[in-house]
């Protein structure tokens, strides 16, 4: 007589309701081997297990236990009582709850492994930047562990929702609810991922990461702003885009208030987006504005004959030296300080046109300029000269950057305003 054994008995129900074995270990969240492994009676399913193997098939764990089904007509005497059916109810909740909890924990687990290879690339980017100084190869251990990351929670959610089978809706919205906060958490880490290769991406945008590294201050700087801009785009993609495409999958189902709410909270951030961005180019257009007047507040100083630039730097220079090198002796007399005849920061120079010739000779201090341009005309003859003093550049730079700075806080204040304004509306709206 051939032994009976658990192993034998899933085979013999698994065959008879029409399943494979990866059917099978789908609902069980194991491997088709291992469904095997069972069958062959290699090994026994685990304890926490066999409740569930009973749910599926529709048996009591004493009979897969014993291997074979009970006594058909004592099986019938008690099904009909409401104690049996109430205790049948019963079984069936621990049983699924046993089943949901036991998913939920392995796919956490799996969850912090797509963290921890995360941080292990934000690791080997620091060492890179900071120990090698290849802003270039820390940017590419972040971005491929990254992704590697994102494969592998991907991978993990699809593996770790319930499947849900339509004839049975007992347990349908606890279902839902589970795959919602999978796919929820597979999302999440997604966009964190997104939000790292941010925080590396000026490693390789504000300097030559080939061959450069970055200050570990300065990094963290630049790196905080490019994660917030990203945060920002990414957050309004997914309100706008993302969550769409998901909900229509029905890889995230909506509760009823969330249901009500979502059309408001996305006309909402689309009002919201419209308004920030017609500030935003506003201020743009102000910004070039003003740009554009501090260009034409400090143009050069144009002199037509080279008589009048000799004049103009030769002047220049000595009230300079003048101002910083000369003294009064004992007579009265103002004198200027200078040693062996050397006079400080004086440069001779000439002007040499295309055929060699010397037209004029002249010192100046180059200090006092930032750039002195010679204009020749169709013949090559001087036509004219721009001299661009160092004080007016400098003015300038300082004016842009006033305007930069004016124009980054202004943009800050428009942004922040317009979540704040978004996310008071969204929450007071029921």
């Amino acid at each position: 007589m051939e032994k009976k054994t658990i192993g034998k008995f899933i085979a013999t129900l698994r065959k008879a309701n029409g399943m494979t074995q990866k059917e099978l270990g789908e609902k069980l969240f194991v491997s088709d081997k291992t469904i095997s492994r069972w069958e062959c009676d290699e090994c026994t399913p685990e304890l926490s297990l066999i409740p569930t193997i009973a749910e599926i098939f529709g048996i009591t764990t004493d009979e897969l236990l014993r291997g074979e089904r009970n006594n058909p007509e004592r099986v019938m005497a008690n099904t009909d009582s409401e104690d049996y059916i109430n205790k049948q109810k019963a079984k069936s909740e621990k049983q699924f709850r046993t089943l949901l909890d036991r998913s939920t924990r392995k796919y956490g687990n799996l969850t912090l492994i797509s963290i921890g290879i995360s941080l292990l690339g934000l690791i080997l980017a620091i060492v890179a930047n900071l120990g090698f100084s290849k802003g270039l190869i820390a940017f590419c251990l972040a971005c491929i562990f990254a992704v590697a990351s994102t494969i592998c929670q991907l991978c993990f959610a699809n593996n770790g929702r319930i499947i849900i089978e339509e004839e049975n809706d007992t347990y349908l919205k606890r279902i839902q609810t589970a795959n919602t906060k999978v796919t929820k958490t597979a999302v999440r880490i997604t966009l964190a991922n997104l939000l790292l290769i941010a925080f590396c991406l000026p490693l390789v945008t504000l300097i030559d990461g080939a061959n450069f590294g970055m200050v570990f201050g300065t990094w963290v700087g630049y790196g905080l702003l490019f994660t917030f801009i990203a945060l920002l785009i990414l957050s309004v993609l997914y309100a706008l885009v993302i969550r769409k495409l998901l909900i229509k999958q029905e890889w995230i189902v909506l509760t009823e208030k969330e249901q009500h709410m979502l059309p408001y909270k996305n006309k909402l951030l689309k009002k919201t987006l419209i308004i920030a961005v017609s500030i935003a180019i506003i201020l743009f257009i102000g910004y070039l504005a003003l740009n554009a007047l501090t260009e034409n507040a400090t143009e050069a100083i144009q002199f037509d004959t080279w008589q009048e630039f000799k004049e103009y730097v030769e002047n220049d220079y000595d009230r300079w030296l003048e101002e910083g090198y000369s003294y009064e002796d004992e007579n009265g007399n103002l004198m200027i300080d200078i040693e062996d005849g050397v006079y400080p920061n004086r440069v001779e120079d000439q002007y040499i046109n295309d055929k060699d010739e010397v037209i004029f000779e002249y010192y100046y201090n180059p200090m006092l300029y930032h750039d002195i341009t010679f204009h020749a005309d169709a013949n090559g003859n001087l036509d004219y000269i721009t001299v661009l003093t160092a004080d007016a550049y400098w003015g300038t730079n300082a004016m842009y950057e006033a305007n930069t700075t004016g124009f980054a806080i202004l943009l800050i204040l428009d942004v922040v305003i317009g979540a704040g304004v978004y996310f008071i509306k969204s929450r007071k709206y029921k």
